[in-house]
């Protein structure tokens, strides 16, 4: 049950609903600042938010509809009564992907890169109050319950109604991916704000930001993901999540680019054969604990353990490609 707000009349406004409209209004405010403190155009970021915003909340929606039919009465209905219902995540992205070429057709700015990297410290801000704001409308989603007292509260746990009107606590979820996004928010402007302008030896010289926030956050997704009960699966999937793929995608695309950069500005070295086994024994590790913890749910906390292993190996390897393709010289 969501907790209300403001009640006047006919009108209700929700606690959650404020805090997300905070959360993107943060998000702009901060990807603004930091975008017009680097010379980029103002006007190109007034232009990217509404149109972002639209068509994040679109797509959001038609992903849900189609991983989750039987929530609606139709696709018409899903995209048209917002009452019910939810969203899935990866639209935001796309959305983002498409505001950004739109502004870049009208020549708002000149590199959507550029673009993207005073984004996604912003975007890491919003997804983290996103996620805060579950906590004013119990959609803990976890499948991990708690039963150790030492761990029944936050930041680990969170107690949620069942039906019969008794109280468990489940794995507070969201409120991980929170402190997690709030932490990556903080590291993403120090990054951008240091490093955005070293040069490459190969590759986008902008950009570079960008890629550590979709490194970092796709290895998280992958697991957290894992611990909702409400995951999005594909139609004819349904072991590995539709957010799970496009993280690993996402992680493996990053490390074939950077890899093939490197390799042509380096050369052939023997760190990068390396980097690509380190790389396959962490999706190794992710595939087959996740295989064991939806078979055995009691093991979470191993297969957890193990997989968040797997996660940061690939985080790992995709990252230090990427340092391998940074000149040193400033």
């Amino acid at each position: 049950m969501s907790e209300i707000a403001i009640f006047s009349g006919s009108t209700i406004i929700y606690w959650s609903a404020i805090i997300i409209a905070l959360g993107v209004a943060s998000g702009f405010c901060l990807s603004y600042a930091l975008y017009t403190a680097h010379n980029g155009k103002a006007a190109a970021m007034w232009v990217f938010f509404p149109i972002a915003v639209f068509l994040s909340v679109l797509f959001c929606r038609f992903i849900h509809w189609y991983c989750h039919a039987e929530q609606y009465a139709g696709f018409f209905s899903a995209i048209t009564d917002y009452s019910n219902g939810g969203y899935c995540l990866p639209g935001m992205f796309l959305g983002i992907l498409i505001a950004g070429l739109i502004v870049k057709a009208l020549h708002l700015c000149d590199s959507s890169a550029a673009l993207f990297d005073a984004i996604a410290p912003g975007a890491a801000l919003s997804i983290a109050l996103i996620r805060l704001s579950a906590f004013f409308n119990a959609s803990t989603r976890s499948t991990i319950i708690i039963t150790n007292p030492k761990f029944q509260h936050l930041p680990l746990g969170v107690a949620v109604p069942t039906s019969t009107g008794l109280i468990e606590y489940r794995f507070a979820t969201f409120f991980i991916q929170f402190i997690l996004m709030m932490i990556l928010a903080v590291v993403l402007v120090f990054f951008y704000c240091r490093r955005h302008d070293i040069p490459m030896k190969r590759g986008l010289q902008n950009g570079q930001t960008c890629f550590v926030f979709m490194i970092f956050f796709s290895a998280t997704e992958v697991v957290l993901d894992s611990t909702r009960y409400d995951s999005s699966f594909l139609r004819l999937n349904g072991f590995v999540s539709l957010v799970q793929i496009i993280g690993a995608l996402t992680l493996l695309g990053i490390l074939i680019y950077f890899s093939i950069n490197s390799v042509k500005a380096n050369g052939f070295k023997f760190y990068h054969p390396i980097l690509w086994v380190v790389f396959l024994v962490g999706v190794g590790l992710t595939g087959y604990f996740e295989y064991l913890v939806q078979r055995h749910g009691s093991w979470y906390l191993k297969c957890y353990t193990v997989m968040s292993i797997g996660c940061a190996l690939m985080a790992a390897a995709d990252y230090f490609s990427y340092l391998s393709v940074c000149s040193k010289e400033r």
